[in-house]
């Protein structure tokens, strides 16, 4: 931290950008590859200029290292005890954006289950693409994340309905720039993450960050390139936390899981690598070949994890 926000007027704080990483709900796994947080970084820099330039306000202030940036830092409120959300606070929401229901989508897991509410469904233009973005809300700073009703939402995030419909179209434009930079490179956006927060004059801002792997599923020539696959790694892992969260399980009980080959660590690293430099300008060329060595290193073709 470089400053603390105080009475509703934002600070300044340094995000970085790791080389950890969680799936599935689980935690930090044991694992780090090497170089993700640099290239996380440098999607983020690039996609914060996007941003600004699409009229889309944001925290972030600059890069200060290969793996961090400097940013506005506002205050947080993690069990509605400051009331309203008021100048200088997060919204302590995150807004999911959805252009496409591939099967790895979980709004298929949860129609099945029969706690998806339909309505919030638009109709396909060509499955799996839908006709319009698709806006969900989940809550941000409970244990376990969880989609809640844009009623709920409102009340999770102390703020009015007007509000509330306020962030969901600036999530809606956040898709359609980093749609347009997916054309423009040569990768498919499919759906993502959106964080927002307040200023000093309560206009909304985008926080965290956006435009990344761990934020957005890209696909690039039907393969998801983005945290999913840090989630085929793990094959089985969502069941099992499933499991665990619905029978109550502390989290200091959950069983360990076990380190990656290295093999498969050197070949994720490498699609992060080049995802990056696809991002901020370099030819494909890199990138199909660490996406050819991941598919050799983990034995399959990914298949069973597209629908586009």
């Amino acid at each position: 931290m470089v400053r603390a926000p105080s009475g509703g007027v934002p600070g300044e704080g340094i995000m970085r950008f790791s080389d950890r990483y969680s799936v599935f709900d689980y935690g930090v796994l044991a694992d780090r590859i090497p170089g993700k947080g640099a290239a996380s970084c440098a999607m983020a820099v690039r996609s914060f200029a996007l941003f600004e330039k699409a009229g889309i306000a944001t925290h972030f202030m600059e890069q200060v290292a290969d793996d961090a940036i400097r940013i506005q830092l506002l205050d947080i409120d993690t069990d509605g005890s400051k009331g309203p959300t008021g100048p200088g606070r997060t919204v302590p929401l995150q807004v999911i954006y959805r252009l496409a229901l591939p099967r790895e989508s979980s709004v298929h897991r949860r129609a099945r289950q029969g706690v998806l509410d339909a309505s919030t469904v638009p109709p396909y233009a060509e499955a799996p693409w839908l006709a319009a973005p698709m806006v969900e809300f989940t809550t941000k700073y409970e244990e376990t994340d969880r989609f809640v009703s844009r009623d709920e939402a409102a009340r999770v995030g102390a703020i009015g309905t007007g509000d509330l419909l306020e962030l969901a179209g600036l999530a809606e434009r956040v898709a359609e720039v980093l749609d347009e930079h997916c054309r423009e490179v040569g990768l498919t956006l499919v759906d993502g993450k959106a964080e927002f927060g307040y200023d000093g004059d309560r206009r909304p801002i985008l926080i965290d960050h956006a435009g990344t792997p761990d934020e957005n599923r890209f696909y690039f020539g039907g393969v998801p390139v983005c945290k999913e696959l840090l989630r085929f790694l793990h094959p089985g892992l969502r069941e099992v936390v499933q499991e665990l969260i619905r029978d109550g399980f502390p989290r200091a009980q959950w069983p360990v899981q076990p380190n990656l080959a290295p093999e498969l660590v050197e070949a994720t690293s490498a699609v992060y690598a080049e995802l990056a430099a696809v991002w901020t300008g370099a030819p494909l060329t890199g990138f199909a070949t660490a996406i050819e060595d991941f598919k050799a290193a983990c034995g399959s073709d990914l298949g069973d994890r597209t629908g586009l």
